[in-house]
């Protein structure tokens, strides 16, 4: 018998766009960071994704992240983190540093509307990141 080699990882261009994306580790914090850099953009730039983008590329670079995607990641996940709060918490009533420790960390899934989070397990992590004992 044959001795067993370890499996292969896929090659990049095998992966998906959400795969690429959940690849890039990150950080509440940095996350944060990313937000407050979105808000400190003047308010007619606010709104456009390539002023985001171009503010994000900015932010990685300077905050020396060696993953090429993590001004995509960052971004994936600050909209995706809107679209989220958008229809599960208007009233912002969660927890912000759970929140946020949750959107640095859940997985994307791809759906009709683009990447997101899966609501309902997005909703269980940022529950269960609230109980642990800082």
């Amino acid at each position: 018998m044959p001795p067993m080699q370890p499996a292969a990882m896929p090659r990049e261009t095998e992966m998906s766009a959400a795969d690429r994306l959940n690849a890039v580790p990150l950080s509440g914090p940095q996350l944060e960071a990313a937000l407050e850099i979105l808000a400190a953009l003047p308010a007619h730039l606010r709104a456009l994704p390539a002023a985001q983008s171009l503010a994000l590329q900015a932010y990685a670079r300077e905050a020396g992240f060696e993953e090429e995607a993590a001004s995509a990641a960052l971004h994936a996940r600050v909209t995706a983190l809107a679209k989220w709060t958008a229809a599960h918490d208007p009233e912002r009533q969660s927890d912000a540093r759970s929140v946020l420790e949750a959107a640095a960390r859940f997985p994307f899934s791809e759906g009709e509307c683009g990447i997101m989070f899966d609501a309902a397990g997005f909703q269980e992590m940022v529950l269960f990141i609230e109980e642990l004992p800082w």
